[in-house]
C-alpha cells in the first residue's frame, strides 16, 4: 500500500483562485481548498474555522464547523473532539447545531465562505491583528491546522497558508 500522501492531486486551479475577489466592507472571505485523496475509504473531513488574536492566540469566535449532520441522534457531534485545538478551547462548550456556523462536511475542491459583519465572530470585533485558523480531521486520514494572519480594520489584503496533507491551502480576505 502506498503512503498516506500517495496519489494526492493538488488542486492547482484552486490555488490560483485563492487570490479571489476582494470582500465587501465589514466582511470576511475565507477560501478553503481540500485535496483530492486517492483512497479506497475516503471520508469528508470535519472542519472548524475560527478567529484568534495574533498576539496570544486567544479564541475570539467560531466562523464555521462542518460535521456529519445526517447521523441519527446527533452522533456526528461526538467526532468533533478530533478537532483537538478547537475542541479544547471552545468546542466542548459550543451548542450545536448553531445557526450560521454549523453545516455538513464537504468534499475535495475549493470552498468559499463569506461572513457578514453581523456574524457572531465578527460583530464587535475590535480593529487589530488576528489569525483565521482552520483545523480539519478525517476518519482514516490525518489532522491538520493552518493559520492565516489578517488585520481587521486595515487594508483588505489576502493572506494565504499552504497545507501538507488534509488541507491544500486557505486564504482569508477581510473587507474592512
Amino acid at each position: 500500500m502506498a503512503g498516506r500522501n500517495a496519489g494526492k492531486r493538488w488542486l492547482s486551479a484552486a490555488a490560483l483562485a485563492l487570490a479571489g475577489t476582494p470582500a465587501a466592507a465589514g466582511t470576511l472571505a475565507l477560501k478553503v481548498a481540500l485535496p483530492q485523496v486517492d483512497s479506497a475509504t475516503y471520508y469528508h473531513p470535519y472542519l472548524a474555522a475560527w478567529i484568534e488574536r495574533a498576539d496570544n492566540r486567544q479564541q475570539v469566535g467560531t466562523l464555521a464547523v462542518w460535521y456529519d449532520t445526517r447521523l441519527r441522534d446527533g452522533l456526528g457531534k461526538g467526532w468533533l473532539r478530533e478537532l483537538r485545538t478547537w475542541w479544547r478551547t471552545v468546542g466542548k462548550s459550543t451548542e450545536l447545531p448553531a445557526d450560521g456556523i454549523s453545516g455538513a462536511t464537504r468534499g475535495p475542491g475549493l470552498h468559499t465562505l463569506n461572513f457578514g459583519a453581523d456574524h457572531p465572530a465578527l460583530s464587535g470585533l475590535a480593529p487589530g491583528e488576528y489569525n483565521v485558523v482552520v483545523e480539519v480531521a478525517r476518519e482514516q486520514g490525518g489532522r491538520e491546522l493552518l493559520r492565516a494572519p489578517f488585520v481587521w480594520g486595515g487594508a483588505a489584503i489576502t493572506a494565504t497558508s499552504a497545507g501538507r496533507t488534509e488541507l491544500t491551502s486557505i486564504a482569508v480576505t477581510p473587507g474592512n
